[in-house]
């Protein structure tokens, strides 16, 4: 192994190490504090570009342009939203996350395409017809907003809703037009994915957390649909495995060091 592999690795595992340590930290601060770290309002938007950074240099560089059009596409509907009330509901970011554009925090390109390259990564190994796998991914991606969603318009801080629905605040509006946004993303990166492990451990992270947290703050319906999602991950990643078409927990650790030299 030559040192510029060795440097590679080395520093794809300190940014895991980060992560990791950001990912207890949040989890920890909301169980045993009931709120995030204070003075720490750089922590939400560099856990948000660590957990892209981590998917975008892990994907195969025939992939890259996907995370493009996820990011492109997902910002665009979150700045035509923020400026009309088009799609979601009337909103409007905070000042928690920055830099910003057009009223959108830059990294919210990094949640959609993390979330998307891991229910990508999901769902890829059983060819689905393609209605089918457009809308299984759409409704997966709404059901993880409505674990995301009470906590970052509300103990996170995120943004805020100025007319409240009936799901903690949040306007059922919204979660269709999550679930319309999505069915345009994926249908724009559905062509086949570089097998990335990375994606699916990221995910399944991200929505660990918005679990756990929900838990803290007794948001008893978010946390029990955040458990039937990972319960779905490991049912779906069991079923994937047994045909021998999702990649072995067991050996994603070389698999990852192949796709980083």
């Amino acid at each position: 192994m030559n040192a510029h592999s060795i440097a590679t690795r080395t520093a794809f595992y300190l940014l895991i190490a980060i992560y990791l340590v950001m990912w207890a930290g949040g989890i920890g601060s909301h169980l045993l504090r009931g709120a995030p770290p204070t003075n720490a309002s750089w922590a939400s938007p560099l856990f948000l570009f660590l957990s892209g950074l981590i998917v975008f240099v892990t994907t195969a560089k025939n992939d890259w342009w996907k995370l493009l059009v996820i990011g492109l596409l997902g910002l665009t509907a979150e700045a035509v939203g923020v400026q009309s009330g088009f799609l979601f509901g009337v909103y409007r970011y905070t000042s928690v996350l920055q830099p910003q554009l057009l009223g959108v925090p830059v990294v919210m390109a990094c949640a959609w395409f993390v979330l998307v390259a891991y229910l990508r990564q999901m769902l890829q190994p059983f060819r689905l017809p393609a209605w089918l796998d457009v809308l299984v991914a759409g409704a997966w991606m709404t059901a993880i907003d409505l674990v995301i969603d009470p906590l970052a318009a509300g103990q996170l801080g995120y943004w805020r809703w100025e007319q409240a629905g009936d799901y903690y605040g949040i306007p059922a509006r919204n979660f269709a037009g999550w679930f319309v946004v999505s069915l345009v993303i994926f249908t724009a990166v559905r062509k086949p994915w570089r097998l990335n492990a990375a994606a699916i451990y990221l995910g399944l992270s991200m929505v660990v957390f918005f679990t756990a947290i929900s838990f803290a703050h007794n948001l008893m319906l978010a946390f029990g649909i955040g458990l039937g999602l990972c319960a779905t991950h490991f049912i779906v990643a069991q079923v994937a495995r047994s045909g021998g078409r999702l990649i072995n927990p067991a050996t994603s650790g070389a698999h990852l060091s192949k796709q980083l030299l």
